[in-house]
């Protein structure tokens, strides 16, 4: 039940000063609600809201006027002791409080203070605080000159601009590169107040990259756990991410030229370890993941090479001598690469590569797995015809059971083509004049049959729109018009969809 008390703050002084002198035994009492505001209804005796949502509470006050009182509502933690710190969330009598506190048990504390005889009265009440962004998307976006995230609920529908800002109250500086998410493994030192640290283990984290800047949020409330700096065993001296990977085994990021990795092996405290030796190579940000390990390409080689935890470097992939494509010194460009995201690890991938004496394109058809035997995952190789657009195209995304990609020339349209057959259908999707496609994707679990659609995201004047398309049965073709839209805003950049299905994302 709320705790509703009554305080009377008097002048000690005049009390010590009449002590000495004759008591003539004349007083005149005063009922309680007359000298302290009256008391206070309306509020329950616990609530439960998720992070982000507004808190709303109209209280009632007995007795007099409610502008002769002062207002102030408090939160503390749970437990909460004396000296334990307070946040002061409104000065009105009635309560409107986008929540943005830390997922927890709080104390709700509303004081009212008489404004003349300075008397108060309080009540209080227990506030459960839940953070809800295990199922939803997660939109990167350009916003100032500095990336954000909006986040969508699939369960409700409900919106959540600006995340980042909202519950950590700063942004990450430049504009999105990648974001990942991993469910669990991640370790974070937390400091004692003893000097100590201890190391939290198997936390989700959710990773943020820009152009300019690195931060790893806790995937369960986006609380910030590491800056840049923090988030390396030594800090490069160039901040400049240009890719994250995340696999089972672990997540790596490449900043400027160097490959730094986390295992997620135990014991880990969240910390990139030291650059990879990787003797002058110059990797791709594209990559094909498979279990525990990434299939890279060498852009000064024109090979792939094999990336597995726990690595200590990148490993040579080895020729079949003949059965099947060369891996090594294709004198080719890697134009865009990507596996099909089937539940259990990736059964296919493909690759869009341009010879670099020819000009000519050609998709390579690749079995990651191989990797595992440091050898080539080069299955078979398909020319595409000259005139196709997905040569062009600037936006890219696979199909993740049948072999096509789709593709957009960062205008209005998409389309797809067909690896095998070398087919292409142009225009399966004509946006609004004006806006340009800034990402595809296709969502898919085969563990879920809540949620599966072709994602495309597209800005136009510094406002996204997120469009979910279902598909016309096990084809690439989707039904129109897009059965649901988002929209919000900045500039975006990609997404991610979570489930409780999806244990790594990027």
């Amino acid at each position: 039940m709320k705790k509703i008390h009554h305080i009377i703050v008097a002048c000690t002084l005049a009390l010590l000063a009449a002590a000495c002198v004759e008591d003539t035994g004349n007083y005149t009492y005063l009922p309680a609600d007359q000298v302290t505001p009256g008391d206070i209804t309306g509020i329950e005796d616990a609530y439960t809201v998720i992070s982000l949502d507004t808190l709303t509470i109209t209280p009632a006050i007995a007795g007099e006027g409610q502008d002769e009182n002062l207002y102030t509502w408090y939160v503390y933690p749970v437990p909460t002791f004396h000296g334990s710190p307070r946040d002061t969330i409104g000065n009105e009598r009635a309560l409107a409080y986008r929540v943005t506190l830390a997922a927890g048990q709080y104390e709700l504390l509303l004081e009212v203070r008489n404004k003349q005889r300075q008397t108060c009265t309080y009540a209080s009440s227990t506030l459960n605080v839940a953070r809800e962004f295990s199922r939803g998307w997660f939109i990167a976006k350009e916003t100032g000159g500095e990336t954000d995230i909006d986040f969508i609920r699939t369960d409700n529908n409900r919106f959540y601009p600006d995340i980042l800002q909202a519950i950590n109250g700063e942004r990450p500086v430049g504009n999105p590169v990648d974001n990942g998410y991993i469910y669990s493994y991640y370790g974070h030192e937390v400091e004692n107040d003893d000097g100590t640290t201890t190391t939290v283990q198997d936390l989700p984290a959710f990773f943020v990259t820009t152009d300019a800047d690195l931060r790893v949020y806790r995937a369960d409330d986006m609380t910030l756990l590491k800056r840049f700096d923090d988030a390396f065993f030594e800090s490069p001296a160039v901040q400049q991410p240009r890719a994250l990977f995340l696999s089972e085994g672990g997540t790596t990021i490449l900043n400027d030229a160097g490959l730094h990795c986390i295992w997620n092996g135990a014991y880990n405290v969240g910390k990139f370890g030291y650059q990879l030796p990787t003797n002058g190579v110059d990797i791709a940000p594209h990559a094909i993941r498979v279990g525990s390990s990434f299939i890279l390409f060498d852009r000064l080689e024109s090979s792939f090479v094999g990336l597995s935890y726990p690595g200590t470097g990148l490993t040579a992939l080895i020729d079949y001598g003949g059965m099947f494509p060369s891996c090594t010194e294709m004198k080719v460009d890697l134009v865009y690469a990507r596996e099909q995201e089937l539940l259990g690890g990736a059964y296919c991938a493909y690759a869009l590569v341009k010879d670099r004496n020819t000009g000519e394109y050609r998709v390579l058809d690749m079995s990651p797995e191989y990797v595992y035997y440091e050898m080539s995952p080069i299955y078979d190789e398909y020319p595409v015809p000259a005139g196709r657009a997905v040569t062009s195209a600037t936006v890219h995304a696979l199909h993740n059971t049948v072999d096509a990609i789709y593709y957009s020339n960062g205008d209005n349209r998409v389309g797809y083509y067909s690896v095998t057959n070398g087919r292409e259908t142009p225009d399966i999707i004509t946006l609004p004049e004006g806006e340009r496609v800034a990402y595809i994707r296709h969502v898919y679990n085969d563990a879920s049959t809540a949620f599966k659609c072709l994602a495309v995201l597209a800005n136009k004047d510094n406002r996204w729109t997120l469009y979910c398309y279902n598909f016309k049965g096990s084809t690439p073709d989707v039904q129109l018009p897009a059965f649901q839209t988002f929209s919000g805003e900045g500039n975006a950049r990609s997404l991610i969809y979570r489930d409780v299905y999806v244990k790594h994302s990027n």
